[in-house]
């Protein structure tokens, strides 16, 4: 008598099924890893192109009025963090139609702020004005932070 010793193997072991999911697993954590980092990326090109339309605006706005706006500032908007008293900067902005939208905040969440030194202000004329965003961390001082000068003194 003879046995039919062939069996006929249709499919895949579980080892086997385990590995391509193993190395599927891990194929997918390097692209979202890849991914997060495009979105910061992204997040940090999107503060530097707001921030420019801002400190376009406030020298247009400082050309028309004398000064950096708000009008009559204390540098309220210089605060630590940086909080809802920007506000009073955008709205001097965009009533004075020097901004065609509101730019509260940056894109993690948090307002943007400038340091007010300008001249006009009653500050020292060897004092730079600056516009920045405290980035992801939310805190100021730090490597995320962006900030670029708005006026170098007296002579802006």
């Amino acid at each position: 008598m003879k046995f039919n010793t062939k069996t006929n193997k249709r499919g895949f072991t579980l080892i086997e099924l385990l590995v391509v999911i193993a190395i599927i697993s891990l194929l997918s954590s390097v692209v979202l890893t890849s991914l997060n980092s495009a979105r910061d990326k992204a997040r940090y090109a999107r503060a530097k192109m707001d921030i420019k339309q801002l400190k376009i605006a406030m020298l247009a706005y400082k050309l028309d009025n004398g000064q950096l706006p708000p009008p009559g500032d204390n540098c309220s908007a210089c605060s630590e963090p940086p909080s809802g008293a920007w506000l009073n900067v955008i709205n001097a902005l965009v009533s004075g139609n020097y901004l065609s939208g509101r730019i509260d905040r940056d894109p993690w969440g948090n307002y943007y702020a400038y340091d007010d030194n300008d001249c006009s202000s009653g500050a020292p004329p060897v004092m730079t004005s600056y516009l920045f965003t405290t980035g992801a961390d939310k805190t100021r001082f730090t490597a995320d932070d962006y900030r670029v000068t708005i006026t170098q003194g007296c002579a802006d």
